[in-house]
């Protein structure tokens, strides 16, 4: 069987990995706004990011996507509300997300 030649189309943006957005404008900013709300367990899985028995064909929670967190309106949550455990999970999130943001210059050998 002879064969035939294929064609691959890669395309180089990558999703930024705060608003999983392909055509995002500034994802310094997504991660601002990730940052500048209070984030709490998820109300409908109590923080463990896990499907209900409600939900016997899903295995992530559906209202927080398996992160255990939900976002709150700014005043909407307290501090003293927000458990060890979801902020934790938060700052361990932000932190993973600055490493991906960061803009470090890329030098290409000639």
């Amino acid at each position: 069987m002879p064969s035939s030649p294929i064609r691959v189309h890669l395309s180089l943006q990558r999703a930024c990995p705060a608003c999983l957005e392909v055509r995002c404008a500034d994802p310094a900013e997504c991660l601002y706004f990730l940052t500048s709300r209070p984030w709490g367990d998820c109300t409908a899985c109590d923080g463990t990011g896990w499907a209900g028995e409600e939900a016997p064909l899903e295995i992530f929670c559906g209202w927080c996507d398996g992160s255990g967190l939900n976002e709150y309106s700014p005043g909407g949550i307290t501090s003293a509300q927000i458990s060890d455990r979801a902020k934790k999970r938060h700052a361990e999130y932000v932190a993973h997300l600055t490493a991906l943001v960061s803009t470090t210059p890329v030098a290409v050998a000639a």
